[in-house]
């Protein structure tokens, strides 16, 4: 008879440990603020900087690169955060189109593109967060 009880309480407490699990892995991501996501931007903008670009019209690509960055940056200091975001893809895209035509160094480029991910990861936190906001 114990070991049927050891059985279910094994059971009660292998639930109670997948309850919490499950409830905490539901639980809302950590809530980006405007400030953390102007420190991704800048530290993406020191990158481009130090890029490597090449060809006809390097300085012409880096400079839009970070024009594309303080646009960004401005949108959102105004709270345009859907602009920032649109911003931030379009460096993205413009970093990989300049990749793909070998005018900027891959491991460039791919520091790049995962800086921007992290900027765009942080932008769209802050565009849910004004969507769905959590009750505190």
């Amino acid at each position: 008879m114990s070991t049927v009880r050891t059985g279910v309480a094994m059971s009660i407490l292998l639930g109670v440990v997948l309850s919490v699990l499950l409830w905490v892995a539901a639980q809302p991501a950590h809530a980006q603020t405007v400030e953390e996501c102007q420190a991704d931007i800048a530290v993406l903008r020191t990158q481009t900087q130090s890029a490597t670009f090449v060809g006809q019209n390097s300085v012409k690509d880096q400079a839009g690169l970070i024009g594309k960055l303080d646009s960004a940056s401005t949108k959102l200091v105004q709270g345009k955060f859907t602009d920032a975001l649109a911003n931030l893809q379009s460096f993205r895209a413009r970093v990989v189109a300049l990749d793909q035509q070998g005018k900027i160094l891959d491991s460039e480029a791919s520091t790049l593109v995962a800086g921007a991910d992290e900027a765009i990861a942080c932008v769209q936190g802050l565009i849910d967060a004004q969507v769905s906001p959590t009750v505190a």
